[in-house]
């Protein structure tokens, strides 16, 4: 386990700053160095119509020494051997995921509501498209609070998973985790009952069914993990169940699958933007190294199984 590089996208907002404590207690805690990152774009307004370009050279240079500035100025209470500063310019997102992947960043940690110059980049379009490509984990916040929030320990974790192999890894890490910050963890999941819902005559028994299976499933899947955490198991939409979770136990972070959306993990990752928006606290997505997965013997012939009649159709 190790964060020993952070990517800040700052916008100068003020929900940008009420991330502050929470990276640089995360950088304090992993002894981390922070990259703080700001894209700017051109206005599009300046580019004029037709051939005429509004562009001038030196109100060009003006803007881009404010952003210089703005960014120079951005504090950090961290020492400042410890802290880069880049400036871009161009696509927020592409510009923070290329960067995050060519320069070894651990995690980047943004939020989701910014209020600056660049409103996308904090749920926009920019921190989905994040998200959606870093190779990274990717902490996010959408708690906008009228004070920043006060660093504390993170006591309780909430693992959010599927009922599939990929939940396993995420397990582990989530596992590793809190081993690291000595916190507990709490799995939740959900069987949504308007999954469930055929006809009126089998709802009871469907959905009775379904949730005994999830639980059978959930702890094999722990089983192979190797672990044995306590598990929520809620006949509600998946954000939904994800947030009760987190507030019925007073959790500090949430851990959730990015996955692949068009492999198993899918519904998962399907809601994954909701529940971010949705969390009552710091949500950290990570991609589940499929590789690193050891299935059970059962699964792997039912897997198997599956692949023979597949070939078969």
């Amino acid at each position: 386990m190790k964060f020993d590089h952070i990517l800040f996208p700052v916008d100068f907002s003020d929900h940008c700053r009420g991330l502050n404590p929470e990276v640089e207690w995360l950088a304090g805690r992993f002894g981390s160095r922070v990259t703080l990152m700001h894209v700017f774009e051109i206005p599009t307004s300046w580019y004029g119509a037709g051939e005429a370009s509004l562009i001038n050279a030196d109100c060009l240079r003006s803007f881009v020494a404010s952003e210089e500035q703005l960014l120079k100025d951005y504090q950090l209470n961290l020492p400042e051997n410890r802290i880069q500063r880049v400036l871009a310019e161009g696509g927020p997102a592409w510009n923070i995921t290329n960067w995050a992947s060519e320069h070894d960043v651990d995690l980047i940690m943004m939020g989701t509501r910014g209020m600056g110059k660049i409103r996308g980049l904090l749920l926009g379009s920019v921190a989905a498209k994040v998200i959606h490509d870093a190779t990274c984990l990717v902490w996010t916040n959408t708690v906008m609070r009228s004070k920043p929030r006060e660093p504390r320990d993170f006591r309780t974790i909430i693992c959010a998973v599927d009922a599939t192999d990929e939940a396993i890894p995420l397990l582990r890490f989530a596992d590793a985790l809190a081993r690291e910050l000595g916190a507990k963890v709490h799995v939740a999941h959900a069987v949504p009952e308007a999954e469930t819902r055929p006809s009126k005559y089998f709802d009871f028994d469907l959905h009775a069914y379904l949730m005994d299976s999830a639980h059978v499933a959930i702890s094999k899947l722990q089983r192979e993990a190797g672990t044995e955490f306590p598990a929520s198991i809620k006949a509600s939409l998946i954000a939904n169940a994800v947030s009760e979770a987190a507030l019925d136990q007073d959790a500090d972070l949430i851990v959730i699958g990015q996955g692949k959306a068009q492999q198993t993990f899918g519904r998962l990752r399907t809601h994954a933007y909701q529940i971010i928006r949705d969390a009552p606290c710091p949500v950290l997505s990570c991609l589940p190294d499929r590789e690193a997965v050891s299935l059970h013997p059962e699964t792997q012939a039912i897997s198997q199984k599956e692949k023979e009649e597949h070939s078969l159709s």
